[in-house]
Formats: C-alpha cells, sequence, structure tokens
C-alpha cells in the first residue's frame, strides 16, 4: 500500500505518542506500586518493553527511508514539470509569433486586393469601350454637362467623351 507522506509522518507521530504514553504508565506503576518480591515479572516486562523499542525503532527508521524516497521523487516530478513548463512557454512564444506573422501577411494580402480591386476599377473608368464608362458618358451627356466636364468625371480625353456621344447618336435607331 503506498501511502502519502502527510499519511506516514501522521502514522509515525501516532507511534511515537503511543510509545511515549506506555513509558510514563511504566514509570506511574513502578512509583505507585511497591517493588516485587518476584523477579520473572519485571524480567518479561523488561524484554516486552525491549522488544516494543527495537521495533518501534525500525518501524521509524522504515518511515525515514519512506520519507526520503517520497522527497527524492517529489523533486524528481518538479524538475520535469519546470523542464515541461519551459518547453510549453517556448511553444506559446513561437506560436504567437506566427499567429503575428499570419495576422500581418493576411493585412498585406487584404491591402494588395484592395489596390488591385482600385487599379482594376480605374484601369475600367479609362477605358472608354467599357460598357460602364460609355453609359456614364451618355448619362452625363443626357444631364447636359459639357464636353470638358464629362471628360474630367470620365478620365478621358475630350476627342473619346465626343466620338463615344456621336456614335450612340449615329447608331441609335
Amino acid at each position: 500500500m503506498d501511502l502519502g507522506v502527510r499519511e506516514l509522518m501522521l502514522l509515525q507521530s501516532v507511534l511515537e505518542a503511543l510509545l511515549l504514553i506506555a513509558v510514563v504508565a511504566l514509570l506511574w506503576r513502578s512509583k505507585k506500586k511497591p517493588p516485587q518480591v518476584t523477579t520473572a515479572m519485571p524480567e518479561d516486562l523488561k524484554e516486552s518493553f525491549e522488544r516494543f523499542l527495537s521495533e518501534s525503532s525500525r518501524f521509524a527508521e522504515s518511515f525515514q527511508k519512506n520519507l526520503e524516497a517520497k522527497k527524492e521523487l517529489s523533486s524528481e516530478l518538479l524538475l520535469k514539470l519546470d523542464r515541461r513548463l519551459a518547453d510549453y512557454q517556448k511553444l506559446l512564444t513561437a506560436t504567437e509569433e506566427s499567429i503575428g506573422a499570419a495576422e500581418k501577411r493576411l493585412k498585406d494580402l487584404d491591402e494588395e486586393i484592395q489596390r488591385k480591386a482600385q487599379s482594376g476599377a480605374n484601369e475600367a473608368m479609362a477605358n472608354p469601350a467599357a460598357p460602364e464608362v460609355r453609359a456614364m458618358v451618355l448619362q452625363l451627356a443626357k444631364k447636359g454637362l459639357s464636353l470638358e466636364d464629362i471628360a474630367v468625371r470620365a478620365k478621358l480625353h475630350r476627342g473619346e467623351v465626343e466620338l463615344i456621344i456621336d456614335l450612340e447618336q449615329r447608331f441609335k435607331v
């Protein structure tokens, strides 16, 4: 049966207390009673007491050895736990760095996508053949804006704006 350190210490304390009580009881009895004439009884008592002391001493030594073994085992376990904790701390730090790098990369990719989307929109606006550019030019012309104003808003040359409007009027049925 594997007892914990506290249980072993408690058991040792109880046994020592019992030993102390036995010694006090023997002393009390020996002072209270007059010495007996027969020598056989005190000799038996003495042998029994010596056996008890011998066994108690062996038991105390056994407890001491067990306590030392538990102490050594506890120290080893604490060292292993400290090493594992340090390893986990390194892993956590590396993970946090990786997450930071991934978040930065995502942010950079998002910005790149937004730049490409913006440049794609600007390219579409600069292409006079694009349907949305033609529709915008024709809408602005219906509102009565001048060719120069339409060219600025559509980011086209004045001649391109004129061409779009002329082609629309010629092929309009």
